[in-house]
């Protein structure tokens, strides 16, 4: 009887608190791990979890790093791309060159290495992707708007690309997180309890909420879904 291959699975963005969540979602798969910094975060985890995976470092806001990263990566059957960070302020207090490193990771980065992966697949292998966008690239955020921006770029670049790749084996699709309990929100405790309140569900959402949406998506289950937007809010927007 022979063992079923491995799925290989890339995940950009891995040393954050959703990329750890969607490393352990697809523990069974061979997992190749991006990370700018948090290196030594995702070897303890690799150990920890006895996962079989290698990390793929690279700085996303330096284009001739990414584009040696995007030339050495192997063939994987799966993106999931949830590298990225938030900003906050007014716009006209931001200086451009922000809106430019957010662009670099979360809009420019992203179509490279997709477009370098799926121009070197075999037309007729399955290529699964899904991008980790967010709630306000939906319905946009005051004192987010940079944030916004780039979020909603990549929401178009996902329903465009779907129609363009469909017929190459390749879906892609999203998720937009609402307030997830990640280091990243992490405010004053009266301001979670607000957000609580106006959360039809009545909580904050998990990590482990948006993983299994991901890994969802990733599964035959999902086999007829492309260029969708699955929010993961608990009905706050």
């Amino acid at each position: 009887m022979h063992r079923q291959k491995a799925m290989k699975t890339l995940i950009v963005g891995a040393s954050g608190a959703i990329g750890r969540a969607v490393s352990l979602a697809f523990r069974e798969d061979e997992l190749i791990l991006h990370a700018n910094e948090g290196h030594e975060r995702l070897r303890h985890l690799i150990d920890e979890e006895n996962l079989s995976a290698e990390l793929f470092p690279c700085d996303l806001t330096d284009r001739g790093a990414v584009e040696s990263w995007v030339q050495e990566m192997p063939n994987v059957d799966r993106i999931v791309y949830v590298a990225g960070h938030a900003l906050h302020g007014l716009v006209v207090d931001q200086a451009i060159d922000e809106l430019d490193r957010l662009y670099e990771i979360h809009v420019r980065a992203m179509i490279r290495l997709i477009q370098s992966v799926v121009a070197k697949k075999p037309y007729d292998h399955q290529l699964d992707i899904v991008i980790v966008s967010s709630i306000w690239g939906e319905v946009g955020a005051a004192a987010e708007v940079f944030y916004s921006t780039v979020k909603a770029a990549q929401l178009g670049f996902v329903k465009a690309f779907a129609r363009e790749v469909g017929p190459f084996n390749v879906r892609i699709n999203a998720v937009t997180p609402g307030w997830i309990d990640t280091p990243m929100n992490d405010t004053v405790e009266e301001s979670k309890e607000s957000v609580m309140n106006d959360i039809p569900l009545g909580r904050l959402g998990t990590v482990e909420d948006v993983a299994k949406t991901i890994r969802f998506l990733c599964s035959p289950e999902a086999s007829y879904m492309t260029g969708t937007i699955l929010r993961i809010d608990g009905g706050w927007q």
